[in-house]
């Protein structure tokens, strides 16, 4: 009996998705660099939701007010990052940005078509505005990227 009733909590365990935990590979400077499609110095001001037109699916994106643009083409005072679609479920590798987070942000396109969204889904994406040795360091590489 004991040894079903511990065959029922490891399984329990395995398969419950609330311990489940994401982990990301850390990339090196360049990496980040070279796979950013842009970066900008700004503030993370809150999410809202968006739907798309075609399908009516919504997402929860996210509202960063772009003080600098350091490497990229962006013409606006705000852009969007894609946060997750809201019916799926909150995981593990959801990022959760906090209002008012200012720093340095290497995005992506979310989709490869389309220049009005951007994703950050990797921790390292985003550089706190109080890690200047790390923003130096970033600042420098996109400047050489942009000469080459």
């Amino acid at each position: 009996m004991n040894f079903n009733k511990f065959i029922i909590v490891l399984m329990c365990f395995l398969l419950s998705p609330s311990i489940a935990l994401a982990s990301w590979i850390k990339l090196s400077p360049e990496e980040l660099v070279a796979q950013s499609k842009l970066a900008v110095i700004g503030e993370f001001i809150g999410t809202t939701r968006v739907a798309a037109q075609e399908t009516g699916k919504q997402l929860i994106v996210g509202i960063i007010k772009v003080e600098t643009v350091l490497d990229g083409y962006f013409q606006d005072d705000f852009l969007l990052i894609a946060i997750r679609k809201v019916e799926a479920p909150r995981i593990s590798s959801t990022i959760k940005f906090k209002k008012g987070q200012k720093g340095l942000w290497l995005f992506t396109q979310y989709y490869p078509d389309n220049t009005a969204l951007y994703s950050a889904s990797h921790p390292q994406q985003f550089t706190l505005s109080s890690d200047i040795d790390t923003i130096s360091d970033l600042k420098s590489l996109l400047a050489k990227q942009k000469i080459q």
